[in-house]
């Protein structure tokens, strides 16, 4: 029997189809997935400013997740928003001087599994930046929101200098 409609295709917000396993899609998929991460850990926050700033982070995934399927490109404005929210976070979170465990507690787990899928789409993102199917502000913005959700792991756990260095 077959399909009245091919499954293995999906819109774009032009309505135009493209490959479900197209490197757009799985970019944007990981996208996606990250975002979800980064709203989980928004409910398990226990800091006020993190859980704002992920919620803004949020926002911000859905115009990164834009820029794959329309005109809608991240830019300069975005990439200074996100160095400006890290500056904040540098200078109230004490960094350690070697690796760490950072999944001391619900919030930190999920937060290092958002930066893992957000370090994901980055490498997407390079992959289609290189294909001029994307811009370059997107892999610079990814790239810092990787480090910003870094700095909130650090800002959630509690008494991290207790936590056990990895051993090298």
């Amino acid at each position: 029997m077959k399909s009245k409609k091919d499954v293995r295709k999906t819109h774009l917000l032009d309505r135009s189809l493209i490959d479900k396993d197209s490197d757009i899609i799985n970019c944007l998929g990981t996208i996606d997935e990250a975002n979800s991460f980064i709203g989980l850990a928004r409910v398990f926050a226990k800091n006020s400013e993190v859980k704002t700033t992920l919620e803004k982070m949020q926002h911000k995934m859905f115009k990164a997740g834009l820029e794959l399927v329309s005109d809608n490109r991240m830019g300069e404005d975005d990439y200074e928003e996100i160095i400006s929210i890290i500056s904040e976070f540098e200078k109230s979170v004490k960094r350690p001087s070697g690796f760490i465990l950072l999944e001391k507690n619900e919030s930190g787990a999920f937060l290092s599994v958002a930066r893992a899928v957000v370090r994901r789409a980055e490498r997407e993102a390079i992959s289609l930046q290189k294909k001029g199917k994307t811009s370059i502000w997107l892999v610079e913005w990814l790239n810092k929101l990787s480090y910003l959700l870094y700095l909130m792991v650090l800002k959630e756990i509690e008494d991290y200098e207790k936590i056990e260095f990895v051993k090298k």
